[in-house]
């Protein structure tokens, strides 16, 4: 069975399909940290693909971090300073 649907019909479906698939795409980014220098607890364990535990043993060994009021927050450079920091070369 094949269905036709008139050409506006079709253009607004796909309006509809370009807006939600943009609209994922910047969630997705924003839940990452993708377009901000500074990230959560949650985007950083993301960000370096490691478990809470592990940041938090890390914040312990110096990982810097910015604290305002409750909120704790990584400055994705500060990040990647400290970790080059910590490199090992063979």
């Amino acid at each position: 069975m094949l269905v036709q649907l008139p050409e506006e019909q079709t253009q607004e479906i796909q309006k509809m399909i370009a807006t939600l698939i943009k609209d994922e795409i910047h969630h997705f980014k924003e839940d990452m940290g993708l377009d901000t220098p500074f990230l959560n607890k949650k985007q950083t364990c993301h960000y370096l693909g490691v478990s809470h535990n592990t940041l938090d043993i890390w914040i312990a060994m110096g990982l810097p971090y910015i604290r305002v009021g409750k909120s704790i927050r990584f400055s994705k450079e500060s990040i990647n300073q400290w970790m080059t920091r910590l490199e090992i070369s063979a």
